[in-house]
């Protein structure tokens, strides 16, 4: 049984994806391998009193994981996934309240990993992960003034560990996954939007360190609790260059939850009901990446699976939390997001 296959890209920071390992516990076919494809795409809305615009605009996403078993003790795999991004756009307003612009950021990171069984129960998995970054955007920087930033990053490299429990009997798994901060180093154009100048310009950014934890376990007769903890170092997460200076900061980690059941109905078809919640951060906003804090949602998912196609939909409801712009006076509320995902998956 699958949970369901939506992500919103609502999470802490700029998270998207979430970086999950899940593909590589996947049971193999007759060669054992095991493939899957997803696609996934959120409408998103936030409003505040005196913003004639709705700043957070659509997306979408895609993501591939292949599995290879080598021996019984011994597989391989590699995970494509977009984990970070930013959609939102306050055109046409004007730059009277310091937040005006844009911002459209997007990543796509390539994650090779191993896994090795000591027995049944205990296991190791780790590998590379290879992230670029890329984007435009356009604010006040500092609080000063407007400036607009284009800038693009070779893949940067940091590393993936963890380990895992399991209780094959009852459909037991503990997975924890630490992946450490990457450094990209971004060249680009800014142009200060008061003079027109435009200046070539390099810095770098960090990706921050996170840590998973993805657990299931059977409680009944086709029936299974599943869900994982996510946090993420996205305090000190900043865009600054040597030229117009500070463009984003992040004040605030954050540690994402969700928690549902799954229940298979006879042997083609199952489903899956879960609920998510972030802890709202402590800050007032003070980027325009990020108009929300924190969030509730629950999903619906539903999985067919036939011979060794396994077909997965879902969708995704959220409440996002509440944003205060202290430098402007701008508050954010009443804002959602919904999302729908399908993923396919193959062992063969």
């Amino acid at each position: 049984m699958l949970a369901a296959s939506t992500s919103l890209a609502s999470a802490g920071g700029i998270d998207r994806s979430g970086q999950f390992v899940r593909a590589l516990f996947e049971e193999g076919g007759e060669t054992g391998a095991y493939a899957e494809f997803s696609f996934g795409a959120v409408s998103a809305g936030a409003s505040s009193a005196g913003l004639p615009v709705d700043p957070l605009k659509s997306y979408s996403q895609y993501g591939f994981a292949f599995k290879q078993d080598i021996n019984e003790k011994l597989s391989f795999g590699i995970i494509i996934d977009q984990p970070i991004g930013a959609a939102v756009d306050y055109r046409p307003f004007p730059f009277a309240f310091g937040i005006s612009g844009f911002a459209l950021v997007e990543s796509t990171a390539v994650t090779a990993l191993a896994r090795y069984k000591f027995n049944d129960n205990f296991s190791v998995h780790g590998g590379i992960r290879f992230q670029d970054l890329g984007g435009q955007i356009q604010t006040f920087v500092g609080g000063v003034s407007p400036a607009n930033l284009t800038a693009s990053s070779d893949f940067g490299v940091g590393f993936v560990v963890g380990a895992a429990y399991e209780r094959p009997d009852i459909a037991m798994r503990f997975a924890l996954t630490y992946s450490s901060e990457i450094d990209v180093d971004l060249e680009g154009t800014e142009v200060a939007l008061a003079t027109a100048t435009a200046s070539p310009t390099a810095f770098t950014a960090t990706i921050p360190a996170s840590l998973n934890l993805e657990f299931q376990t059977g409680i009944a007769k086709d029936t299974l609790l599943f869900g994982s903890i996510r946090y993420v170092e996205w305090e000190g997460f900043n865009l600054t260059t040597p030229g117009q200076g500070q463009y984003v900061n992040f004040r605030d980690d954050s540690i994402t939850y969700s928690l549902g059941i799954g229940r298979r109905f006879n042997e083609n078809w199952s489903g899956a009901v879960t609920l998510g919640f972030e802890e709202p951060g402590t800050r007032p906003g003070n980027t325009l990446l990020n108009p929300k804090t924190g969030q509730k949602s629950i999903g619906l998912g539903v999985t067919y699976t036939n011979g060794n196609t396994k077909v997965t939909g879902g969708v995704t409801y959220a409440e996002l939390g509440s944003q205060n712009f202290t430098a402007t006076g701008l508050n954010f509320n009443d804002n959602s997001a919904i999302g729908a995902g399908l993923r396919v998956g193959f062992n063969f």
